[in-house]
């Protein structure tokens, strides 16, 4: 499979069939994809950074991953798992040359089609940016994990000559979820408790700046929709993740800006017309408020990353993820 390299457009979000097709990978059921790999020799699919329209589980049970969660790196190593939720940008950075990992990916419907009760369905929800995904497993989760992966892995692939596959599968799934939710409930012992009203008006706020954020950066704006006032949504943002609205506006806008200026094809003008500034110079003058930098200077700082990326564009089925770290 040859690597798929961006273009200068904002970043892209790949629906659960447009990443099936790019990892070259048939569909299985739809909202629902579960693959378990043994030692394998893997090549890096994207090099562009994205975001997927559904939840994605990843345990590595043997080597190491190492990728990007909005701009925050992360390696994955041996009994380590991520959560990684819709519209998260995602981007992977590098392996060890085999590996051996464990992955699920689901939307929401099929959660609720699988009969998982809406309580527990808000321990995959945003009650802060602050919640960690990326968790250290003890042996006894690893182990139980990779067999009810596996377990459910095995059920997709024989469904066809199952009477009873979709009854099976959707057993084995909330099975699956289930004991997902217990190692979140573990790691996390805040979710165990109901989510306060503040919580879920942050959760709300964070969710729909996800999907606003580039023509609205006004804390007024959320506040109506959410039909509070501007203060209270302030000082509820602030108490549940330590951080303001204003605050988690201007940083979704910074972290979209560094990816798009993290592209040397995208010009500075190109960047302040995706984020839909008025003109270069007030994008400009944003980014140095925030960041310190003018985006010519942070440019410059990352021409190492330009470097890599020339590096990449060449086509090679063979070219493996260590070979980039």
């Amino acid at each position: 499979m040859d690597p798929i390299n961006g273009d200068n457009q904002s970043v892209r979000t790949h629906t659960f069939s447009e990443l099936l097709i790019i990892l070259g990978q048939p569909r299985q059921i739809d909202g629902l994809q579960v693959t378990v790999t043994e030692n394998e020799r893997k090549a890096i699919p994207i090099f562009y950074p994205f975001r997927f329209d559904q939840y994605f589980f990843l345990m590595v049970s043997a080597g190491e991953l190492s990728l990007k969660l909005n701009l925050v790196n992360h390696v994955i190593r041996e009994g380590e798992f991520v959560l990684i939720e819709p519209g998260t940008i995602c981007q992977f950075t590098g392996s060890s040359e085999f590996i051996s990992s464990a992955c699920i990916s689901f939307s929401n419907d099929f959660l609720l089609k699988a009969g998982i009760y809406q309580k527990y369905i808000s321990a995959f929800n945003l009650l802060g940016p602050n919640l960690n995904t990326h968790l250290v497993l003890e042996k006894e989760e690893i182990a139980l994990l990779s067999n009810v992966f596996k377990m459910l892995y095995a059920n997709i692939v024989t469904r066809e000559k199952n009477e009873f596959s979709q009854e099976i599968i959707q057993h084995n799934f909330s099975l699956v979820i289930y004991e997902l939710i217990n190692v979140f409930y573990h790691h996390h012992r805040e979710l165990k408790s109901k989510p306060t009203r503040k919580q879920d008006i942050t959760a709300s706020f964070m969710k729909l700046l996800i999907k606003r954020y580039k023509e609205e950066r006004s804390v007024q704006f959320y506040a109506g929709q959410l039909a509070i006032t501007p203060r209270y949504l302030t000082q509820t943002v602030k108490e549940v993740v330590g951080k303001t609205a204003g605050d988690l506006i201007d940083e979704m806008v910074i972290t979209e800006a560094m990816i798009l200026l993290n592209d040397p094809v995208c010009s500075i003008g190109q960047v302040a017309v995706l984020l839909q500034f008025s003109d270069q110079f007030f994008f400009s003058k944003f980014f140095k408020n925030k960041t310190g930098l003018t985006p010519s200077e942070y440019r410059k700082s990352k021409q190492h990353t330009f470097v890599i990326r020339e590096e990449l564009s060449v086509p090679s089925q063979e070219r493996i993820l260590s070979d980039i770290t």
